[in-house]
């Protein structure tokens, strides 16, 4: 048994490495997925690893810096015309700071922070209409439900729990 597992996750390992990576790019209310592929990693101390679109190498799909090898810094990913999707932060290998989506005109559609791959803080889902809280990536805190600028419920979360609901008319 414990060498069907080692073979399965050498081999899943393997299969991983082997397919392309997809960035999945909201067009027309769809999420459509692009193959993305990238430049092999450097041994440089520090460096800006770029994706393009496999259908159109000569545009840009992602890039992310790298230090040590590592995702560490400045993360953007593109619409095919070349307009920001998203922008975000990386703290060695995992998103660490700011996290922001736009939609195909240009709005903000997602807003929040992680801290160490988890997110933490505000976050504004603007489409859905919501603004809650998270700790170390649980709800935490008050989240709130607005249609057409008007609040219609509010809920409190401890440790990703429902603790109230509150309803407007």
């Amino acid at each position: 048994m414990k060498r069907t597992l080692s073979t399965l996750a050498i081999s899943c390992a393997f299969t991983a490495q082997a397919q392309p990576d997809t960035l999945w790019v909201p067009t027309n209310g769809v999420a459509v997925p692009h193959a993305v592929v990238y430049e092999p990693v450097r041994d440089d101390a520090q460096y800006r690893r770029i994706g393009r679109f496999a259908t159109d190498t000569a545009r840009i799909a992602v890039s992310l810096d790298y230090k040590r090898g590592h995702p560490s810094g400045v993360y953007r990913a593109y619409f095919p015309d070349g307009r920001p999707l998203i922008f975000a932060v990386y703290g060695w290998d995992s998103p660490h700071g700011d996290w922001t989506e736009y939609d195909e005109q240009g709005d903000i559609t997602l807003k929040g922070q992680y801290r160490r791959g988890l997110r933490d803080g505000t976050w504004a889902f603007r489409k859905e209409g919501i603004v809650g809280h998270y700790k170390e990536g649980m709800k935490h805190g008050k989240w709130k439900y607005y249609e057409r600028g008007r609040i219609t419920r509010t809920e409190r979360y401890r440790k990703n729990e429902l603790v109230r609901t509150r309803t407007f008319n």
